[in-house]
Parts: C-alpha cells; structure tokens; sequence
C-alpha cells in the first residue's frame, strides 16, 4: 500500500473515456483523447488521490503474461489504441456476466510525484433527476427528468478502479464482486489484469478481528466484553506503529488466550491473510481498534479506549450471579454538562 498522496503531487498527462453501456451491442471508444480544461483536472486529480489514499486499496502483481502486462511498455506510444482494447475487454466480459453495471470507463496517463502511472477508473452509472425545459407558444414549463447516465460526483467513492506503476509494474487495485456464472465474484483481477488475488490491509485485519471473536465466542458465550478484549489483542499491535505484523497479533492472542491463540492461527491457515509481511495500518481501522462502546440494555452507551480494558484502575467489569455485567468507572474528575 503506497504512502497517501495529495493532488498537488499529481499531473495529468492525457486521458480517454470510453462507453460501456448494455444497451448497446459493443463497447462504443473514442478516437482521440478527451480536452482538459481546468475542472476536468481537478475531477480526475481528485478521484486519483482518492484511490490511491483508500484504506479498501489492494497491492497485487502480475501474475500471467496478459493483454494489460505485456503492453504496458508501449502504452505512452500506443495509449489510443491500447485504451481501446481495454475497453473493449471490459465491455466483452460485462456482456458474459450480464450483472456487471454499465458505465463509463475513463484512462488516464498521469505523474504522481515522479513516478508515472496508468490510471483506469470505471465508473459506474448513477441514477438521478435533471430538468427539461419546454416552451410551448407562451406557456413554459420545467419537468423533472430522470437521467440514467450520470457519472460520480468528484467526491463520490469508486468500487473499481486500479493505477499501474508503468515502472515497478507494481497495481494498486479497488474492485468488486458481482454474479458471474452463478458466483459472486471477482472479474477485474483475475480476468481484466492477470493479477494476484490479494485483501487489502483494512480486509486483512476485519478477516483476523472477525475470526478471533468467533473463537471466542465458541469458548466463553457473546459475552459484554468479548469484542473490548479481541480489539485489545489488536490494538497491542497497530498501536503507535507505522508498520505492523499480523503474525504479532497471533502472538498477543495467544499471549491473552492461552487456549485459543493455536485455534486462531490454525483458522487463519490458506486465508489471504499476509501474516508475516510488515504493512501500514490503516487509519480508518486503527481508530476502530482504538476506542470502543459499551451499551447497556438501557440505552447507556460509553466510549473507552481500548488500552483501558485491562486497567482494573480506570475500569472493572463486574460478573454477576445472575449473568448480568455491571461497569465500573473509576476516577471519574471534572464531569461536565454538554451544551
């Protein structure tokens, strides 16, 4: 996963939309590149950066010689054509699916920083209302209208998309399942780029979190503590790092559940899962893993930090005979009134 980028590291050197509509029989490209004014560069710097920073991005390589990996080499020379062909391989396997939405797919050759990558965004049609206005003799009228092809917002978060290092050939990939055979699954990856199926970093630690609590649960019960003390064996490692093991969080939830760390790791055995491969955390789960929220059946909900679950000085759950679990706050200073 790369550093965050902003786009004022960003240029734009030429870029190419293509239709992919359903609707019709065939892919319908352009043979020329598109004009790019000012907004047009913002639009395309901002979905760039936006991919790139994402904490759902996939790092993979290129597994087989395929169309994308071996003309990557002349793509700044053959850019038209070689975005053609791209398209209409999209288009060929949309039209097999059948389930994969119609839309617009935009190819951009730009620098991020001194490095040059080949940027390809699809972008999905979004539904929306748009006016029609009519003048009819004196009488004028405006209708809503519902348009079918309006591409995302400059904002909008893509499902797919992926930018090609055209010098390290290392791909930085967001894509998504559909039905496709009677299996929901991946097409981008596999089929479009040739590529190893990799999770993201963000994936990887959901997959790992989700499965230590299921062990969990099959050991103690869906206890009021149970998510608190998985995300404290996650937290011991994300915590004030830049880089992170997930074999280091096998070891602290073996550390904390003697009898179930071999459960975990076993678990995790021919998962995608890269337990030995030192990766950024992701902020967006880092923050999840650092707090979490206690709700009574009361509706009370309390935020604590994950570090303080095993400070019988800050907090102490109290098991009770009955089943029931009360939390016990200490130190309470300056409590003040919200405005």
């Amino acid at each position: 996963m790369p550093k965050l980028i902003s786009s004022d590291s960003i240029s734009i050197q030429k870029a190419i939309i293509h239709f992919l509509d359903l609707n019709t029989t065939e892919a319908v490209v352009s043979n020329k590149t598109t004009a790019i004014d000012d907004d047009i560069d913002d639009y395309l710097k901002a979905h760039i950066e936006k991919a790139f920073n994402s904490d759902d991005i996939k790092k993979c390589e290129f597994e087989r010689e395929g169309f994308v990996s071996q003309n990557l080499t002349d793509l700044r020379h053959n850019f038209v054509e070689f975005s053609q062909e791209l398209a209409r391989r999209f288009f060929g396997v949309m039209q097999d699916a059948g389930t994969i939405p119609s839309g617009d797919l935009i190819e951009v050759l730009a620098n991020i920083g001194p490095e040059e990558f080949f940027c390809v965004f699809k972008m999905n049609y979004k539904t929306s209302f748009v006016h029609e206005f009519r003048a009819i003799a004196e009488t004028h009228s405006i209708n809503f209208v519902k348009h079918h092809g309006i591409l995302p917002g400059k904002t909008a978060k893509l499902d797919e998309a992926f930018l090609i290092n055209l010098d390290t050939r290392e791909i930085y990939l967001l894509e998504k399942k559909f039905e496709i055979n009677g299996v929901k699954d991946f097409y981008i990856s596999p089929t479009i780029l040739g590529c190893t199926d990799t999770l993201s970093v963000k994936s990887q630690v959901q997959l790992v979190r989700k499965t230590a609590e299921k062990i969990y649960q099959e050991h103690y019960g869906e206890t009021v503590d149970m998510k608190p003390r998985v995300a404290e064996a996650i937290y011991k490692e994300l915590h004030a790092q830049e880089q992170f093991k997930i074999e280091n969080i096998y070891e602290n939830f073996t550390d904390a559940f003697p009898e179930m760390g071999p459960e975990l790791r076993s678990a995790m055995e021919g998962s995608p899962v890269e337990a030995h491969k030192l990766q950024p955390v992701p902020d967006s789960e880092y923050k999840k893993i650092a707090r979490q929220t206690v709700k009574s059946n009361f509706g009370v909900e309390v935020k604590i930090p994950t570090k303080m679950y095993s400070n019988k000085e800050a907090v102490e759950f109290i098991h009770h005979p009955d089943g029931s679990v009360s939390l016990l706050i200490k130190g309470i200073v300056n409590g003040k009134e919200e405005s």
